[in-house]
């Protein structure tokens, strides 16, 4: 099942927008995170506010626990429909006071679809969705 979910998210971007994703974004919280709901209120906002500045954004977002089990973080491929400096300025400003975040050019050559299904259903929280259904 993880192969074949690893495999929707890669091809989503083209076959839906006919571009690949632009953004590659990990996500981390100031305090410990340890229910979906908590994630979803946050990147549903994210989303939102990058709606608000004229960005359309969709794709994928990945819930994962750290290594201890103690906290919830989030991995997500983004097609965004303007420039990626745009895009990751807007994230930033965003995120920048909820936590700390990774955020870089999509590189497909580097499977990143495959390395953020790795944990999909270990635990409940182990959940993924659409950043169009947020």
């Amino acid at each position: 099942m993880r192969n074949d979910l690893s495999n929707f998210i890669e091809n989503y971007s083209i076959q839906n927008y006919n571009e690949d994703y632009n953004v590659k974004l990990d996500l981390t919280y100031k305090y410990p995170i340890k229910h979906n709901s908590v994630w979803r209120k946050w990147i549903g906002n994210l989303k939102k506010y990058m709606n608000k500045n004229d960005i359309f954004c969709d794709g994928f977002v990945i819930s994962e626990y750290d290594r201890n089990i103690s906290s919830l973080h989030n991995h997500i491929l983004m097609y965004c429909d303007t420039d990626y400096y745009k895009c990751e300025s807007v994230i930033f400003n965003y995120w920048k006071k909820l936590g700390s975040l990774n955020i870089e050019k999509y590189d497909k050559s580097l499977g990143y679809s495959s390395y953020i299904t790795k944990h999909i259903n270990k635990t409940e929280n182990n959940d993924w969705e659409f950043l169009n259904m947020l």
